[in-house]
Formats: C-alpha cells, sequence, structure tokens
C-alpha cells in the first residue's frame, strides 16, 4: 500500500484502510497518525465522521477517507441528497449513502430486490455508492440471488456483513463473499476483520478492518451477541491469521510457546506483554493487519488470491503441530478460506 500518496479508490490496485469510529479519531489521535503511516486511508463510523474529518484536515492532516454514517444500524442522518453533498464538502472518496439494513427471509426475496433497487436507483441519482449491512445468511445462502441483485444496479456496493459473532464462519459464507467480489463489478468491505483483505484478493476494491470486535462486523439488535467475559486486549497474531485474547497467548507462553511479532512495532518482542492492561495493542495490531493487506495486494493481480490462500494454509499448519503449545484447531473462517 502506498500510505500519503494519491489515493485512486476507483483505481487499477485495490486499497485498505482502518474503520474507525469518529469518536476514537477525537479520543486518539494516534490512531490516525498510525494510518496515515500504514494504509491508503480512513474509514470513519457515526453521523459526525465529516466533521470531524473536517476539522483534521483543517488542522493539516493529510488523508484519504471514506464516511460510514451507520444509517443501516438506526442513526440519525440527513436524506440521502444532503448527506452525499455533505462528504463531497469535506472531500470524502466515493461517497455513499446513509445505509439500509437488509435482515434475513429464507422464504421471501421480495423485500430485499426491492431494497437493492431502490438503493440503486438513489446511489444513480446521486453518484454515490450503495451503502447495505446485510445479513451474512444472504451471501451464504442465496449467493446468486445477490450476486444478479447487485450487478443489475450498475452501481458500486460497500458491504457490512452482519451477524452475531463472526460472519464469515457460518457455513459457505466464505464462498459466498468469494462469488459476490468476483462478480459485482466494485465490491468495498466495510467494518471487517481480516476477512476484508481475503476479499481483496479475490476482486473486492477496497478493504476496511476494524480494530475491535463491534467494528468487525455489524451485530443486528434482533440478534443475540455473545461475548466471552473477559477484560483482555484482542490480538490479530500475523502467523496465525487470527485474533486471539492476549490472556489466551498469555497461556501458551506460560506453557512454553512465546508468540513473537518480528514487525517494526514490537522489534521480536513476545505478544504475552499486552496482558498488561497499560499496554496499548491498536499500534500492533494496525500493523500486523496491514502487513498482511500488503503482502496481498503487492502481488500481481493474477496471483493474488494464491498468495493469500498460501498464507491461510502456511497459518493452519501451526494448528496441531508437534510441539505448538497454541489453539489446537483454527477457527471456522481461517477453514472456510483454506477449503473454498
Amino acid at each position: 500500500m502506498m500510505a500519503n500518496a494519491e489515493w485512486q479508490p476507483e483505481g487499477p490496485t485495490p486499497t485498505a484502510s482502518f474503520y474507525l469510529p469518529a469518536d476514537d479519531l477525537r479520543r486518539k489521535p494516534q490512531l490516525v497518525a498510525g494510518a496515515v503511516e500504514l494504509v491508503d486511508a480512513v474509514t470513519v463510523a457515526g453521523p459526525s465522521g465529516p466533521e470531524v474529518m473536517r476539522g483534521l484536515r483543517d488542522s493539516g492532516l493529510e488523508l484519504s477517507f471514506l464516511c460510514d454514517g451507520l444509517g443501516y444500524a438506526g442513526k440519525d442522518l440527513p436524506n440521502p441528497e444532503s448527506w452525499v453533498s455533505l462528504q463531497r464538502s469535506v472531500g470524502a472518496g466515493c461517497p455513499m449513502l446513509p445505509g439500509v439494513y437488509l435482515a434475513w427471509d429464507k422464504d421471501e426475496d421480495r423485500d430485499f430486490l426491492i431494497a437493492v433497487q431502490e438503493q440503486g436507483r438513489i446511489a444513480a441519482d446521486l453518484g454515490a455508492m450503495i451503502l447495505v449491512a446485510i445479513d451474512v445468511r444472504w451471501i451464504a445462502r442465496k449467493t446468486e440471488l445477490v450476486v444478479d441483485a447487485f450487478e443489475s444496479t450498475g452501481q458500486s456496493v460497500a458491504l457490512v456483513l452482519a451477524h452475531p459473532g463472526d460472519p464469515l464462519s457460518i457455513n459457505r459464507a466464505v464462498q459466498g463473499l468469494r462469488r459476490v467480489v468476483q462478480r459485482v463489478g466494485s465490491v468495498y468491505l466495510l467494518r471487517s476483520d481480516h476477512g476484508a483483505i481475503g476479499a481483496l484478493a479475490f476482486g473486492a476494491r477496497h478493504a476496511a478492518v476494524g480494530l475491535r470486535a463491534s467494528t468487525r462486523h455489524y451485530a443486528p439488535p434482533t440478534r443475540q451477541t455473545w461475548r466471552r467475559p473477559v477484560h483482555s486486549a484482542r490480538l490479530f497474531v500475523r502467523p496465525l491469521i487470527d485474533w486471539y485474547l492476549a490472556s489466551d497467548v498469555a497461556g501458551w507462553t506460560a506453557a512454553g510457546q512465546a508468540i513473537i511479532c518480528p514487525l517494526p512495532c514490537c522489534g521480536g518482542s513476545s505478544l504475552a506483554r499486552f496482558l498488561d492492561t497499560d499496554e496499548d495493542a491498536d499500534w500492533h495490531n494496525m500493523n500486523a493487519l496491514s502487513d498482511l493487506a500488503d503482502y496481498v495486494i503487492r502481488a500481481p493481480a493474477a496471483d493474488r488470491a494464491t498468495v493469500f490462500l498460501e498464507q491461510c494454509r502456511s497459518a493452519t499448519a501451526w494448528y496441531g503441530l508437534a510441539g505448538f503449545k497454541g489453539p489446537e484447531r483454527p477457527k471456522a473462517q481461517l477453514t472456510g478460506w483454506v477449503l473454498s
């Protein structure tokens, strides 16, 4: 990735950003500084995103950005025309519609198709991008319907995958996402985990990756979310291509399996140090994620899928390895990529 270079969101090379709530940008300016160093842009989440980015730009920051207003999550936004105009006025790349949520219906497709067509019409009128939070079951179980619906609009589409946990952990979700990004002309993955980098490998235009559980997918209020009741940093472990709690990593270390991060952010030190709550894991996670994204993006276009899958297969080789004192089995998403 060419951080700080002129960003071409619809250029020949896919791009990446960190997905950051507007409040985080206010409270933790180091996140913006890190993004400037590591990725192509920031995707700022929330209705106040345009004004926050206006202030940062007025202060002299040079950074490309996208705006996810969270309309699909019930946030109060201006009408589509005003919202798109506001994004343009502050210099956002690829202005997006406010966003709608596409709930799952196993028996009826009509509402889904009407919603997509309506969003496509509005996007065409305003020269903006469709934004939908989509229950991942549509992609996993009705893939061709989803492909045909989005293709028929002729518009670029920003997708937020909706699920109480890891959207790409459910059966055939990875395969469905692959099909969508291969067939639909221009797809952005927003509010995602590292799976968005896999989508880049298969044809997505942009990956906006979150740094915490709540910004790595959308959990609809109608579906119960389960989280482990612990207070421990979540770490992106680059060799395993997955997220683990610092407490888990510290447990592996105590058992004799130190997980070392060789990237400049950590300088070869053990990730177990993040068990200390005074240690901020954001800089490590940003570096580890951008390293994987950079590895995929810099590969020749024809080789990106192979390069990403080779990384996944290399990661799965750690699990169950004799003498390896970490997790015994890969999580469902990683298995999905390897078997897709």
